[in-house]
């Protein structure tokens, strides 16, 4: 299985672009765990809780891009 890929119940998520974009969304505003299982097809916000609680919490922050450049 490629580390890339998250199994949560009997559902894999694949980490990729579009999948970031919405954890990220998730992890700076006001979004709710339901709201987020929707969009990932998850089956309720306990499958969304199981879900984030596995995405390693380097990959939910957003960097500008000042930070990306050291300026």
């Amino acid at each position: 299985m490629s580390s890339n890929i998250i199994k949560v119940g009997n559902k894999q998520i694949e980490i990729n672009d579009e999948v970031l974009l919405k954890i990220r969304k998730y992890a700076n505003t006001e979004m709710t765990l339901e709201e987020l299982s929707k969009q990932l097809g998850l089956d309720g916000w306990e499958e969304a809780y199981e879900f984030i609680k596995k995405v390693p919490a380097w990959l939910l922050r957003s960097y500008s891009k000042s930070l990306v450049k050291g300026s």
